[in-house]
């Protein structure tokens, strides 16, 4: 265990944390003003494809990169890069009307660098904590990103709504994201962090290689790659959803962009508060009975959600709180059992590899969604998400190897 490590702990995840808040201020901007231009759920389904598929794919192999260097560089590198991609878009919409195709390159490039970034941040905590922090440690940084996402649709709402009036333009909002990165960066040299590096410094990369032997490591422990399965099937019925929120508040219910900033706000106040519950408790000794609970509320959730008449909005604002206070018990207790069971040097490429085959799942519903969300409305999907998530809580019980891989 590494002195200090509470405060080197905060220090990144406050970094991290304003990092997310100003990206997220850009993205709801984004989302907002493709939603008021187009209206249209196949162009939101894409945004969040452009978002969702180049971090899938690469993230077969960026595992291998953080497994192999030093995790403090390749982080800075990521944020570094993502912010002068916000800073290239910036001045693209400073230039005049912001067309469909830069936004949705840019949440491409975006999803590039959050391929290398995501394995390295999330195979930092088990070289600073001990193995007993663990779940707490996920649940705390779960905690300081939500604070981000609970800030950001309200403040994310004020901004747009001067945008639209006109008295602030977009490339304004889409500069803060790269002032967030800098102070990630910033943020990442004040805490002094170790060589974040677990493999052989002279051992030279061979991705391929690298990544079959973490693949190979992920078959071997059957409870994880059962687990990986089921989150696969989760990530294709829910993560879709995300991309419907802003138009079931806006256009089921009739609301406006602060309808959709309250109920993403909503949402963020659940995940946090659940965050700050899972850091104090530290969930159940058996990580699984946290997971099974937290999948059997967000269905019950998501299927009453679907059931809802246009009338409905103030209960779906309710039930949205719901369903962000399930989704840390799931996340962060899986995380830890990711963090806790698997070998440090096999740690990234098992993160980046777990994290690819949920987000290259997640395709499958955005292309459903895109092309039948028009036809069918947009409740229904709630619904079939609801009743999937159940399914997937059905399966975490019944497969004995995932039930029963953290008695050990």
């Amino acid at each position: 265990m590494i002195s200090h490590w509470k405060r080197k702990f905060v220090v990144l995840w406050v970094g991290q944390a304003c990092s997310i808040f100003t990206s997220m201020l850009s993205q709801y901007a984004l989302i907002w003003y493709l939603t008021d231009r187009t209206g249209s759920p196949a162009v939101l389904s894409m945004a969040m494809l452009c978002g969702m598929l180049p971090q899938g794919v690469l993230s077969l192999f960026t595992g291998s990169f953080a497994d192999r260097f030093d995790r403090r560089y390749i982080m800075a590198i990521a944020d570094g890069a993502i912010g002068i991609v916000s800073l290239f878009l910036a001045l693209a919409a400073a230039g005049g009307t912001l067309s469909t195709g830069p936004i949705l390159l840019a949440l491409a490039l975006r999803s590039v660098g959050s391929a290398f970034h995501s394995p390295c941040i999330q195979a930092v905590t088990p070289l600073l904590a001990p193995p007993d922090a663990l779940s707490r440690c996920a649940g705390w940084s779960q905690g300081i990103q939500t604070v981000s996402m609970l800030l950001s649709p309200a403040a994310a709402a004020v901004l747009y709504d001067l945008v639209v009036r006109e008295s602030l333009p977009l490339s304004a909002v889409l500069l803060l994201d790269t002032a967030g990165a800098a102070f990630a960066v910033l943020a990442l040299a004040a805490a002094r962090l170790p060589v974040l590096r677990v493999g052989d410094p002279g051992r030279r990369l061979r991705i391929w290689r690298d990544t079959r032997e973490g693949f190979a490591i992920l078959r071997a422990k059957r409870w994880l790659w059962e687990l990986c399965l089921i989150c696969a099937l989760f990530s294709v019925a829910f993560l879709p959803l995300s991309a419907l929120f802003p138009l079931m508040s806006m256009d089921y219910f009739g609301g406006d962009s602060a309808a959709a900033a309250l109920v993403e706000t909503a949402f963020s106040v659940g995940m946090l508060t659940g965050s700050v519950i899972l850091g104090v408790w530290g969930g159940t000794k058996d990580k699984i009975v946290t997971i099974v609970a937290s999948e059997l509320v967000l269905g019950v959730v998501l299927v009453a959600a679907g059931l809802l008449p246009p009338s409905g909005f103030w209960v779906f604002a309710g039930l949205s709180l719901l369903m962000g206070l399930s989704c840390p018990f799931f996340n962060s207790e899986f995380m830890a059992l990711i963090q806790e069971k698997v070998e440090p040097e096999y740690l990234g490429r098992v993160l980046g590899l777990s994290g690819a085959i949920m987000t290259l799942a997640s395709p499958l519903g955005l292309v459903a969604t895109a092309l039948f969300a028009e036809y069918t409305g947009i409740t229904v999907w709630f619904l079939i998400g609801g009743i999937v998530t159940l399914v997937c809580g059905g399966l975490t019980l019944a497969l004995p190897a995932v039930r029963t891989c953290d008695r050990a």
